[in-house]
């Protein structure tokens, strides 16, 4: 199973998504790394030992897509010998990046029960 890439789910919501993810953000010790008018990145970790997590929420003028992925900086895949890609999916599968991808699995996941958001990443 290949792990490049990123975990997608899109939903619709009436609550206020933007107010309950900076909510699970402080609960969890992600913080915005980059935001724009429809767009938050969450992040948690620096990536020096353990790559960071990363979660995008995007209102995409429908409804939302929420990316879950562990991001690896360059350093990191320097380190690796290239053998990892630059982003990881955070579905079960595979030992690769296994200890950060299912921290972020978990994390995210309270995120999609936060906003009543099923099914959950498996």
């Amino acid at each position: 199973m290949s792990v490049k890439g990123r975990t997608v789910r899109e939903f619709q919501s009436t609550e206020d998504v933007w107010d309950i993810a900076d909510r699970w953000a402080a609960m969890t010790g992600y913080e915005i790394v980059a935001q724009d008018q429809n767009s938050r990145v969450y992040q948690r970790g620096k990536g020096l030992w353990v790559a960071p997590q990363r979660v995008q929420l995007t209102w995409t003028g429908q409804g939302y897509r929420l990316e879950g992925y562990v991001y690896l900086a360059t350093f990191n895949r320097i380190m690796t010998l290239y053998l990892m890609p630059p982003e990881m999916i955070i579905d079960k599968g595979g030992f690769v990046g296994l200890i950060p991808r299912n921290r972020a699995r978990e994390d995210t996941n309270k995120l999609l029960v936060s906003l009543n958001v099923q099914p959950l990443i498996t």
